[in-house]
């Protein structure tokens, strides 16, 4: 929130506004998929998660192609399969699991790092610079 509020100059935007609701949204998704995966297995609930989700999916895709026109290629659709066949499906399996052993609040403390984490890697490791909070070069 304090980037995005340093960023317009104080005042949120309608995609902030969008972003907070997504936030609010999926978290509320996140806790139930914890809940539930002490109960049912993780593959089971993320594709549970899948199934209820495709209804909505499809009509927000089908609405979004005629602005940004898709160009399938072969190598665009295996990438896709993997991101959500690995990346994605086997993924959540494996952090439903985590959740449902060490708890969902715990869980969730681990995964509030990830940001952190990430842009540290990213000034260790690619020499990305930090933007400056005053907006100085």
């Amino acid at each position: 929130m304090g980037f995005a509020l340093l960023q317009s100059n104080g005042a949120p935007g309608i995609g902030d506004l969008y972003l907070v609701a997504a936030l609010v949204v999926c978290a509320a998704g996140y806790a139930e998929g914890g809940r539930l995966s002490s109960r049912i297995p993780g593959w089971q609930v993320i594709a549970w998660g899948v199934l209820l989700a495709a209804p909505v999916n499809l009509v927000v895709t089908i609405a979004a192609l005629p602005m940004e026109p898709v160009h399938l290629s072969a190598r665009g659709i295996s990438g896709l399969l993997y991101i959500a066949a690995v990346s994605q499906f086997l993924g959540f399996v494996v952090w439903y699991r985590g959740m449902a052993l060490m708890g969902v609040t715990r869980a969730s403390q681990l995964q509030l790092m990830q940001p952190l984490l990430t842009l540290v890697w990213t000034v260790l490791l690619l020499a990305e610079p930090l933007p400056d909070p005053a907006g100085h070069p």
